[in-house]
C-alpha cells in the first residue's frame, strides 16, 4: 500500500486540485455577480442563467484538468484520443497472444514428443553401443581365433612341405626299386636262355686316379690295366671261373677318357667301367668308361643320422623296418650330398648282415626308449662305399 501511494504522481495531483479550486471560485464569483445583478442570458431567468454559468464551470474545470492531464501524461492523451486504436490494438494482440500460447502449447507438446523420442533414441543408442561392444570383443576374439588359425596353417603348410619333400624321396626310391625289380626281371628272363654274368648298367670295376707318392699320375696302360684286374676279379668271383678266362672289352672313345685323365693336372678322379649290354658267361664284356670328379665328402664319424624317440622292446620285424629306413635315408643323404650311388642297385654303400641283425637284436631287447647314431666309419669321398657304424643309447 506504500508502495502505491509513494508512487503516485502527487505534482500532477496538486496542479489538477488547485486550477479545479480557481475554476470553481471564479465561477462561483462570476455567478454571486451574475445573482446579485440579475442577468439574464438568452432571456432566462437569473436563477437559471446562474445555473448555467455553474455548469460552464464545471465545463472548464474539466476541460482543464483534462488539458493539464493530456499536457502532462502520455497515457492520458492516449486514452482520451486514441481509445478505439488502443483497444484494436489490444484486442489484435490479444489474439496474437492467444495464437502465440496456441503456439506455445502446440511447441510444448512437439517438444514433449521430441524428448520422448530423443529418451528413446537415447535408449536404442545405448543398446546399439553395447551390441557393438559385444561386437567389438567378438572382433577381437575373432582376430585371436584368426591369427592362432594362420599359425596352425602355417605350421600346417610346413609339416605338409616336409611331407612333400618326404613323399618325393620315397617316390624316387619306389621308383628306382622299380627300375631295379625291371632289371632284374629282364635278368631272369636273360638267365633263363643263359647264365647272364652282367647285366647293362652294371658297375664292374672302378679306381681313382691321382698323384702318387711319386709326383707324378699313373700312365693310361696301369690305369687301363688296373680297371681289368679288377673287373676280372670281381666277374670271376661271382661266376666261378678264372680271371683269365674273363674278356673285357672298351667301347669307341673310352680309351681317350682314360688318356685325358691321366694327363690333366687336376686334383682326385674317378673312372667307373660300366657294362653296356647284358652279357652271358663266355662273351665278352663290352664296357664304357665314366669319368667324375672326387672330392671328401664326410669326415671319420661325421653323424649322418641321429633318430631319438625309439620305443622300448620292438618286435623284431618293426626293429627291421626302423633300422632299414634310418640306412635308407643315409643312403638318400649321402647321394645328395654327393656320393656316386651304384648304377645299377642305386646305393651307396652296404652294411653286412651281421651288423644288421646284430643291431636289430639289440632294439628288441632294449628296456627304455632308444636312440640310433649313424656315423661315417671313416673318410668318405665323391666315390664311396659309405661304411657305417651304428651306435644305440638311450634316448
Amino acid at each position: 500500500m506504500m508502495d502505491l501511494v509513494m508512487e503516485m504522481n502527487w505534482n500532477l495531483i496538486i496542479i489538477v486540485i488547485i486550477l479545479s479550486a480557481i475554476v470553481a471560485y471564479i465561477g462561483d464569483l462570476v455567478g454571486m455577480r451574475v445573482g446579485k445583478k440579475r442577468v439574464s442570458i438568452f432571456g432566462l431567468r437569473p436563477k437559471s442563467t446562474s445555473s448555467i454559468i455553474t455548469i460552464v464551470s464545471g465545463i472548464v474545470i474539466a476541460i482543464l484538468t483534462l488539458a493539464v492531464l493530456s499536457a502532462t501524461s502520455q497515457t492520458v492523451r492516449t486514452a482520451i484520443f486514441s481509445m478505439k486504436f488502443v483497444q484494436r490494438q489490444i484486442t489484435e494482440l490479444t489474439s496474437q497472444l492467444q495464437s502465440s500460447r496456441s503456439e506455445l502449447s502446440d511447441l510444448e507438446t512437439r517438444l514433449l514428443e521430441n524428448q520422448q523420442d530423443l529418451l528413446s533414441k537415447q535408449f536404442q543408442l545405448a543398446a546399439v553401443e553395447g551390441r557393438l561392444e559385444e561386437s567389438e570383443t567378438r572382433l577381437k576374439e575373432i582376430e585371436v581365433e584368426l591369427k592362432t588359425a594362420k599359425d596352425d596353417q602355417e605350421k600346417a603348410l610346413a609339416s605338409l612341405a616336409s611331407l612333400e619333400e618326404e613323399r618325393t624321396r620315397l617316390d624316387m626310391e619306389v621308383n628306382a626299386l622299380r627300375a631295379e625289380s625291371e632289371r632284374l626281371r629282364e635278368g631272369l628272363e636273360y638267365v633263363r636262355e643263359g647264365r647272364i654274368v652282367v647285366f647293362a648298367g652294371e658297375m664292374i670295376a672302378q679306381t681313382v686316379v691321382t698323384v702318387n707318392t711319386g709326383g707324378r699320375r699313373p700312365s693310361p696302360e696301369e690305369v687301363t690295366e688296373s680297371l681289368f684286374i679288377m673287373a676280372r676279379t670281381n666277374i670271376a668271383m661271382r661266376s666261378g671261373t678264372d680271371p683269365e678266362d674273363v674278356k673285357i672289352s672298351l667301347e669307341p672313345g673310352s680309351m681317350e677318357i682314360i688318356r685325358e685323365c691321366c694327363a690333366s693336372d687336376g686334383g682326385r678322379v674317378i673312372l667307373r667301367l660300366i657294362v653296356s649290354e647284358n652279357t652271358v658267361l663266355g662273351e665278352t664284356i663290352t664296357v664304357s668308361v665314366s669319368r667324375h670328379e672326387s672330392r671328401k665328402i664326410y669326415d671319420r664319424d661325421h653323424i649322418l643320422a641321429d633318430v631319438g624317440g625309439i620305443p622300448a622292446q620292438l618286435g623284431p620285424e618293426e626293429a627291421e623296418m626302423r633300422l632299414f629306413a634310418i640306412l635308407r635315408s643315409v643312403n638318400f643323404r649321402a647321394q645328395r650330398d654327393g656320393v656316386l650311388p651304384d648304377p645299377l642297385r642305386g646305393t651307396v654303400g652296404n652294411l653286412s648282415a651281421s651288423e644288421f641283425f646284430d643291431a636289430v637284436d639289440t632294439l628288441t631287447h632294449r628296456e627304455r626308449s632308444t636312440r640310433i647314431i649313424v656315423k661315417a666309419e671313416d673318410d668318405i669321398y665323391t666315390e664311396g662305399p659309405v661304411r657305417v657304424k651304428i651306435q644305440i643309447l638311450d634316448d
